[in-house]
Protein backbone atom coordinates (compact mmCIF):
# COMPACT_ATOMS: atom_id res chain seq x y z
CA UNK A 1 0.00 0.00 0.00
CA UNK A 2 2.81 2.53 0.94
CA UNK A 3 4.03 1.79 -1.94
CA UNK A 4 1.29 2.48 -4.64
CA UNK A 5 1.18 5.48 -2.35
CA UNK A 6 4.81 6.20 -3.38
CA UNK A 7 4.05 5.61 -6.83
CA UNK A 8 1.03 7.66 -7.04
CA UNK A 9 3.22 11.09 -5.53
CA UNK A 10 5.87 10.18 -8.02
CA UNK A 11 3.44 10.83 -10.56
CA UNK A 12 1.77 13.72 -9.16
CA UNK A 13 5.61 15.46 -9.33
CA UNK A 14 6.09 14.33 -12.64
CA UNK A 15 2.85 15.57 -14.04
CA UNK A 16 3.20 19.24 -11.82
CA UNK A 17 6.46 19.58 -13.51
CA UNK A 18 5.69 18.86 -17.09
CA UNK A 19 2.68 21.23 -16.30
CA UNK A 20 5.57 23.97 -14.99
CA UNK A 21 7.87 23.08 -17.67
CA UNK A 22 5.33 23.55 -20.71
CA UNK A 23 4.54 27.13 -19.68
CA UNK A 24 5.28 30.48 -21.78
CA UNK A 25 9.31 31.06 -21.94
CA UNK A 26 8.68 35.14 -22.01
CA UNK A 27 5.82 36.96 -20.96
CA UNK A 28 4.22 39.88 -22.00
CA UNK A 29 2.28 42.63 -19.90
CA UNK A 30 0.76 46.03 -21.78
CA UNK A 31 -1.73 48.23 -20.51
CA UNK A 32 -2.71 51.88 -22.11
CA UNK A 33 -4.57 54.61 -20.87
CA UNK A 34 -5.59 57.74 -22.72
CA UNK A 35 -4.63 60.99 -20.57
CA UNK A 36 -5.75 64.64 -21.27
CA UNK A 37 -2.50 66.34 -20.66
CA UNK A 38 0.45 68.27 -22.45
CA UNK A 39 3.38 64.75 -23.11
CA UNK A 40 5.77 67.13 -21.24
CA UNK A 41 3.98 66.75 -17.67
CA UNK A 42 3.16 62.84 -18.74
CA UNK A 43 6.77 62.46 -19.58
CA UNK A 44 7.89 64.28 -16.71
CA UNK A 45 6.01 61.79 -14.28
CA UNK A 46 7.42 58.39 -15.66
CA UNK A 47 11.28 60.02 -16.69
CA UNK A 48 12.03 60.77 -12.98
CA UNK A 49 12.06 58.36 -10.27
CA UNK A 50 11.66 60.96 -7.52
CA UNK A 51 7.89 61.88 -8.71
CA UNK A 52 6.84 57.82 -9.04
CA UNK A 53 5.49 57.97 -5.57
CA UNK A 54 2.67 60.40 -6.43
CA UNK A 55 1.51 57.55 -8.96
CA UNK A 56 3.17 53.94 -8.60
CA UNK A 57 1.19 50.99 -7.46
CA UNK A 58 4.07 49.46 -5.49
CA UNK A 59 4.92 52.47 -3.40
CA UNK A 60 1.24 52.82 -2.49
CA UNK A 61 0.81 48.87 -1.80
CA UNK A 62 3.64 49.73 1.15
CA UNK A 63 4.34 53.66 1.51
CA UNK A 64 6.76 52.30 4.32
CA UNK A 65 9.39 50.44 2.28
CA UNK A 66 12.87 52.19 2.22
CA UNK A 67 13.73 53.49 -1.34
CA UNK A 68 16.61 55.07 -2.50
CA UNK A 69 17.98 57.41 -5.42
CA UNK A 70 21.49 56.97 -7.27
CA UNK A 71 22.91 58.28 -10.51
CA UNK A 72 21.50 60.72 -12.78
CA UNK A 73 18.53 63.14 -11.07
CA UNK A 74 16.31 61.87 -14.52
CA UNK A 75 16.46 60.10 -17.76
CA UNK A 76 19.11 58.09 -18.56
CA UNK A 77 21.39 56.76 -15.30
CA UNK A 78 18.89 57.60 -12.96
CA UNK A 79 18.42 54.53 -10.41
CA UNK A 80 15.72 53.41 -7.87
CA UNK A 81 16.39 50.64 -5.76
CA UNK A 82 13.73 49.79 -3.13
CA UNK A 83 13.32 47.44 -0.18
CA UNK A 84 10.04 46.22 1.92
CA UNK A 85 8.55 43.41 3.43
CA UNK A 86 5.38 43.64 1.11
CA UNK A 87 7.17 44.55 -2.09
CA UNK A 88 10.42 42.58 -1.81
CA UNK A 89 13.52 44.36 -2.84
CA UNK A 90 14.68 44.92 -6.51
CA UNK A 91 16.30 47.80 -8.37
CA UNK A 92 15.27 49.49 -11.73
CA UNK A 93 17.68 51.96 -13.65
CA UNK A 94 16.34 54.09 -16.98
CA UNK A 95 18.46 52.63 -19.74
CA UNK A 96 16.70 54.94 -22.43
CA UNK A 97 14.98 57.92 -22.60
CA UNK A 98 13.67 60.28 -25.74
CA UNK A 99 12.13 62.91 -24.47
CA UNK A 100 8.10 63.42 -24.70
CA UNK A 101 8.49 59.87 -26.62
CA UNK A 102 10.01 56.95 -24.55
CA UNK A 103 11.66 55.80 -21.40
CA UNK A 104 12.74 52.26 -21.22
CA UNK A 105 13.99 50.84 -17.42
CA UNK A 106 16.22 47.29 -16.54
CA UNK A 107 13.79 46.27 -13.91
CA UNK A 108 15.98 43.55 -11.77
CA UNK A 109 14.08 42.02 -8.95
CA UNK A 110 15.76 40.55 -5.86
CA UNK A 111 12.96 39.68 -3.14
CA UNK A 112 11.47 37.22 -3.35
CA UNK A 113 12.96 36.20 -6.59
CA UNK A 114 15.44 36.99 -9.11
CA UNK A 115 14.18 38.57 -12.38
CA UNK A 116 15.81 41.08 -15.00
CA UNK A 117 12.85 42.15 -17.19
CA UNK A 118 12.35 45.19 -19.16
CA UNK A 119 10.04 48.15 -19.23
CA UNK A 120 8.93 50.72 -21.63
CA UNK A 121 6.44 53.57 -21.28
CA UNK A 122 5.45 54.67 -24.49
CA UNK A 123 4.31 58.33 -25.43
CA UNK A 124 1.77 58.99 -28.78
CA UNK A 125 0.12 62.30 -29.15
CA UNK A 126 -3.91 62.42 -29.54
CA UNK A 127 -6.09 65.33 -30.67
CA UNK A 128 -6.49 66.02 -26.95
CA UNK A 129 -3.44 64.61 -25.08
CA UNK A 130 -1.60 61.90 -25.45
CA UNK A 131 -1.88 58.06 -24.83
CA UNK A 132 0.34 56.15 -22.61
CA UNK A 133 1.53 52.72 -23.04
CA UNK A 134 3.27 50.64 -20.39
CA UNK A 135 4.66 47.42 -21.34
CA UNK A 136 6.74 44.80 -19.05
CA UNK A 137 9.02 42.29 -21.47
CA UNK A 138 11.07 39.58 -19.49
CA UNK A 139 11.49 35.43 -19.41
CA UNK A 140 9.80 33.13 -17.18
CA UNK A 141 12.06 31.63 -14.78
CA UNK A 142 10.92 28.33 -13.49
CA UNK A 143 9.73 29.66 -10.47
CA UNK A 144 7.50 32.25 -12.29
CA UNK A 145 6.16 29.65 -14.24
CA UNK A 146 5.19 27.51 -11.20
CA UNK A 147 3.10 30.75 -9.72
CA UNK A 148 1.16 30.82 -13.23
CA UNK A 149 -0.49 27.78 -12.97
CA UNK A 150 -2.44 29.41 -10.40
CA UNK A 151 -2.24 33.30 -11.82
CA UNK A 152 -1.05 34.81 -15.45
CA UNK A 153 1.46 37.56 -15.16
CA UNK A 154 -0.68 39.49 -17.32
CA UNK A 155 -3.45 38.81 -14.28
CA UNK A 156 -1.34 39.88 -11.82
CA UNK A 157 0.68 42.61 -13.24
CA UNK A 158 -2.13 44.12 -14.91
CA UNK A 159 -4.09 45.17 -12.38
CA UNK A 160 -0.95 46.83 -10.53
CA UNK A 161 -0.47 48.44 -14.30
CA UNK A 162 -4.08 49.49 -14.33
CA UNK A 163 -4.24 51.31 -11.08
CA UNK A 164 -0.97 53.07 -11.94
CA UNK A 165 -2.16 54.53 -15.01
CA UNK A 166 -5.22 55.40 -13.25
CA UNK A 167 -3.65 57.43 -10.62
CA UNK A 168 -1.06 58.79 -12.78
CA UNK A 169 -4.10 60.24 -15.45
CA UNK A 170 -5.30 61.57 -12.44
CA UNK A 171 -2.01 63.25 -11.37
CA UNK A 172 -1.09 64.26 -15.17
CA UNK A 173 -4.80 65.70 -15.62
CA UNK A 174 -4.89 67.50 -12.55
CA UNK A 175 -1.36 69.60 -13.73
CA UNK A 176 -2.64 70.56 -17.39
CA UNK A 177 -1.38 73.68 -18.13
CA UNK A 178 1.32 73.34 -15.60
CA UNK A 179 5.06 72.65 -17.17
CA UNK A 180 6.55 69.95 -14.70
CA UNK A 181 5.41 68.67 -10.90
CA UNK A 182 7.42 69.09 -8.41
CA UNK A 183 8.87 66.21 -6.11
CA UNK A 184 6.39 65.11 -3.38
CA UNK A 185 3.62 67.35 -4.70
CA UNK A 186 0.48 65.84 -4.26
CA UNK A 187 -1.98 64.84 -7.11
CA UNK A 188 -4.10 62.11 -5.78
CA UNK A 189 -5.21 61.93 -2.52
CA UNK A 190 -6.38 57.99 -1.15
CA UNK A 191 -5.41 54.57 -2.00
CA UNK A 192 -5.40 53.85 -5.28
CA UNK A 193 -5.90 49.92 -4.31
CA UNK A 194 -9.34 50.82 -3.10
CA UNK A 195 -10.10 52.77 -6.20
CA UNK A 196 -11.18 51.13 -9.91
CA UNK A 197 -9.23 51.77 -13.04
CA UNK A 198 -9.63 54.71 -15.54
CA UNK A 199 -12.76 53.50 -17.63
CA UNK A 200 -9.98 54.24 -20.53
CA UNK A 201 -7.25 52.21 -19.19
CA UNK A 202 -7.16 49.04 -21.71
CA UNK A 203 -5.79 46.12 -22.49
CA UNK A 204 -3.58 45.84 -25.17
CA UNK A 205 -1.66 42.54 -26.21
CA UNK A 206 1.27 41.73 -28.94
CA UNK A 207 0.08 38.18 -30.93
CA UNK A 208 3.57 37.57 -31.54
CA UNK A 209 4.32 37.14 -28.38
CA UNK A 210 2.85 33.87 -26.20
CA UNK A 211 0.62 34.18 -23.73
CA UNK A 212 -0.95 32.04 -21.24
Amino acid sequence: MKRTSGIVSMVAVVVLLVAISQRPGTFRVERRANIQAPAEVVFALVNDFQHWEQWSPWWKLEPTQQVSFEGASSGVGAVYAWRGERTGSGRMEIVESRPNTSVRIRLDFTVPMRATNTTEYLLTPTDEGVTLTWVMTGENTFAGKALQLFASMDEVMGRDFERGLADLKSVAEARRGVSAPSVGEAGFHGDALNRDAAPDVVVARDPHFPHE
